[in-house]
């Protein structure tokens, strides 16, 4: 079967003998493939979810929409020094939402960002270039 779902996926391939220790997905559909892949790696699952969602103390990031600006949240307690983390979501168009999701991250002390993996990437948006001291894949690319 080539389901991502199964046992073994492109991201489960990919990511299994790094070492991590911590899946964070944004929100809503980096929920999705971040608990399947935090599932079948046996670690746990941390979501980055829009301002005002999270019950506890968070860090804020903002990012450029078409027409305004947004904020993203993630707990203050999310992570611990020493973790291996993959940040992860469906898709990678303009990048500004995963350049303040790094940015969240980088707020941790101590941890490590082995890379931030897509299911697909849009490349004539030139997203990978808001990214560029990140380790970046996509599984498929546009």
């Amino acid at each position: 079967m080539g389901s991502f779902f199964v046992k073994r996926s492109i991201f489960f391939d990919r990511y299994a003998t790094r070492g991590i220790t911590a899946v964070v997905g944004i929100e809503s559909r980096g929920f999705l493939i971040g608990s399947a892949l935090a599932y079948r790696l046996g670690c746990g699952i941390v979501p980055i979810r829009k301002a005002g969602k999270l019950p506890a103390a968070t860090y804020t990031a903002s990012y450029a929409l078409e027409y305004g600006e947004d904020k993203i949240q993630i707990h203050q307690d999310a992570l611990k020094p020493g973790e291996k983390v993959v940040l992860v979501d469906d898709l990678l168009a303009t990048g500004g939402t995963m350049r303040a999701a790094v940015e969240l991250l980088q707020r941790f002390d101590g941890i490590e960002l082995v890379e931030v993996g897509f299911l697909i990437e849009l490349s004539d948006l030139k997203g990978r270039q808001q990214l560029p001291d990140v380790n970046v894949f996509s599984a498929i690319c546009y």
